[in-house]
């Protein structure tokens, strides 16, 4: 409310000051006949500039994520480019700027133009209330409470309102310099924390892709469910764990400003002309910095995640599928470092061994590099690049037979993880049983419950499905994933049937289908080997399963529900994290600490939402909240995306996943490891 209010009351007063200065010089002319006209100026100004704030709203809204955070971003950077210009103009014109309004109305008088008149006053609040608007749009895209801060700008606009017409009335005497010099430092704050914004949503539309290491802790003084966190992160940008570029953005936009407009012209222009010039030369090496130890921090974060003592092995994605088609190695670990080069539509490399996906990167662009990390054990595997056209390749690993023994720390958490797993799979066939006959009954509400209730199991075990070959595509495949010649099977036809067509009718043999899919995911469960990179690295494929589909509001189209599936992927996580903590305790226990805390602080961004089946639609989030979400599992994927490979390098064998940078890497593993997560840029 604070920063609306702010932009709301010192734009208003310029523009009301403005208008107050035209009005009074005609009044003082003696021509009252010439108001109407100049009021017809302003009241075009003022429709031109809510017309354009509403088309910025509305044009955000119809684009699909990631383009909402690239508008996001050119808006931010407009509406800074724009209040700058304002800030400096005022502070070098504000003395003249009522004799020259003067000597322009005086002129229009002269030619008796009315038009004169009416374009003066139109001008003079156009640009006013275009930076106004261009400027409330950028905020009200970084807030999260839209209510409070439209409250903040309609009250900041009366404010204005008011002093304006008691300085044009002689009513009240107001010290402008000083009033322009305190409202202009908070505005450069505000603007530091758009800059700041502007650069996370520039990072999430992928266009900023260095400097995205947390560059400090501030969760100890911005508090996300506090007050005082909202009025710091509302008013001044300030993030718990902001990113290197970020804080880099903030500092070099905020300190050359700040002395720009706190110190008076008059006694130090030589301070501020040499904090100008410092400015013009640290703000490109800072920036360069910024992005060098940012980059370097995300990537000794990547290295790190790979298994110490395993060899690396190179491979690329192109257009034509896996390169090198054919690989042969020795057996034990090692590090596959996955490169896209023009790879076109060919995002994923996968090692299979018969149907099951021992571990993948995926959602790789252009350029980018995904890593995994696995204990490879002699046999003949699958290489497959989908889409490409030859994308079947053959791993040959030769040599002994690697070690494969447990710490009893490790062993303890796998065995309590095939528990959970287990009661989570039995969870899944009594949802999908009572949505059949929730279905069958023809009770449209029973069966929306149902379905909504049903989903949250598999959603905590999604990553042992996706390791059994066709088994996750007919239980949870969307429209656009069904491969040409199968059948639509699975959840989402249900969804579709039962919100958009708003029925049950049609949908007996596909709940049919679905209740023997789910039981032949549980019979399949005790059969399966878990090994702790394949259960550590599956809390990294749940995080980039919701960053990829669940954040986006891509994965329940018909129903919304997105938020359920959200609550449950982080669920199943901790769960999978749970199982490896007590080896990850003794080896690197701030690492623990670190992602226990972000864990809870996901859980505390999704409670006003609601709690298990009970989340209000996704289409009731705004943008600012999605970034909110989308921010705290990007924190809490980066340390846990670590997890894997250090709890199992030090409790036993076995390979894991590290980050693979913004594209997404990660396998649901075999024997010896699995993919890790590239995080929640995938």
């Amino acid at each position: 409310m604070l920063p609306t209010f702010v932009i709301a009351l010192r734009e208003g007063l310029e523009a009301a000051l403005i208008v107050g200065i035209i009005a009074a010089f005609l009044r003082q002319e003696g021509r009252r006949d010439a108001l109407r006209p100049m009021w017809l100026g302003v009241g075009l100004a003022v429709l031109l500039c809510l017309g354009v704030g509403i088309g910025l709203r509305l044009a955000g809204e119809e684009l699909p994520h990631r383009q909402q955070e690239a508008l996001a971003a050119i808006v931010a950077m407009v509406a800074v480019a724009m209040v700058t210009y304002m800030i400096v103009w005022m502070t070098n014109h504000a003395a003249a700027l009522e004799s020259q309004l003067h000597g322009e109305a005086a002129a229009a008088l002269e030619r008796n133009s009315t038009w004169a008149l009416v374009t003066l006053a139109f001008f003079a609040v156009l640009r006013e209330g275009f930076e106004t608007a261009v400027f409330l749009v950028a905020v009200f895209q970084d807030s999260s409470n839209t209510s409070a801060a439209g409250a903040g700008a309609l009250l900041g606009l009366a404010v204005a309102i008011v002093l304006g017409w008691a300085i044009y009335k002689g009513g009240v005497r107001l010290n402008l310099s000083r009033f322009f010099r305190i409202t202009g430092a908070l505005l450069v704050l505000v603007a530091a924390g758009l800059v700041a914004s502007a650069l996370h949503a520039a990072a999430e539309a992928g266009w900023v892709t260095a400097g995205q290491g947390v560059a400090f802790d501030l969760s100890w003084l911005v508090d996300p469910g506090a007050v005082s966190g909202a009025l710091l992160t509302g008013m001044f940008g300030l993030q718990p764990e902001p990113t290197v570029i970020e804080v880099v953005g903030w500092l070099v936009y905020a300190v050359p400003m700040l002395v720009f407009v706190l110190v008076p012209a008059r006694r130090h222009r030589a301070i501020r002309n040499a904090v100008a010039a410092a400015a013009a030369i640290v703000a490109p090496v800072a920036v360069v910095i910024g992005v060098v130890a940012g980059g370097s921090s995300s990537e000794s974060l990547a290295s790190s995640g790979t298994r110490a003592g395993a060899r690396d092995i190179d491979v690329s994605v192109t257009k034509e599928g896996c390169s090198p088609r054919d690989l042969r190695v020795a057996a034990g670990p090692a590090n596959f470092i996955v490169t896209a080069k023009d790879n076109g539509s060919v995002t994923e490399y996968e090692i299979l061994s018969g149907t099951r996906v021992l571990a993948e990167a995926e959602h790789l662009t252009d350029g980018q590099t995904g890593k995994f990390s696995l204990t490879l054990q002699p046999g003949r595997y699958e290489l497959l690049c989908p889409g490409g056209t030859d994308e079947s390749g053959t791993l040959v690993v030769t040599g002994a037979r690697a070690a494969s023994g447990l710490s009893p720390e490790l062993a303890a958490g796998m065995k309590g993880y095939r528990a959970y797993a287990e009661a989570q799979a039995r969870a899944l066939v009594d949802g999908t049983a009572r949505l059949r006959d929730a279905l069958a009954s023809g009770d449209l509400g029973a069966a929306r419950r149902a379905y909504v209730e049903a989903r949250i199991p598999y959603e905590r075990i999604e990553p042992i499905a996706e390791s059994l070959g066709d088994l996750d595509p007919r239980i949870d495949a969307r429209v656009n994933d069904v491969e040409p010649g199968h059948a639509w099977t699975g959840f989402h036809p249900i969804e579709r049937r039962l919100w958009e067509a708003g029925t049950t009718r049609g949908t007996r043999a596909l709940a049919e289908q679905l209740v023997a899919d789910t039981r032949e995911l549980q019979a399949t469960m005790p059969r399966i080997e878990l090994e702790p990179a394949q259960v550590g690295n599956g809390a990294n494929e749940l995080l980039n399963e919701v960053s990829k589909s669940k954040i986006t509001g891509e994965e329940e189209r018909y129903s919304r529900t997105d938020l359920v599936d959200f609550e449950a992927n982080v669920a199943g996580a901790q769960a999978a994290f749970d199982a490896i903590k007590p080896a990850l305790q003794r080896h690197d226990p701030e690492l623990v600490a670190t992602i226990e805390r972000r864990f809870d602080a996901v859980y505390a961004g999704l409670k006003p939402f609601g709690r298990g089946a009970r989340f209000v639609s996704y289409d009731d989030l705004t943008k600012a909240q999605v970034r909110e979400l989308s921010r705290l599992i990007d924190q809490l994927a980066e340390p846990l995306s670590r997890a894997p490979a250090l709890a199992v390098g030090s409790g036993g064998p076995g390979g894991s996943g590290g980050s693979g940078g913004s594209a997404g890497s990660g396998g649901s593993g075999g024997p010896g490891g699995s993919g890790g997560s590239g995080g929640s840029g995938g």
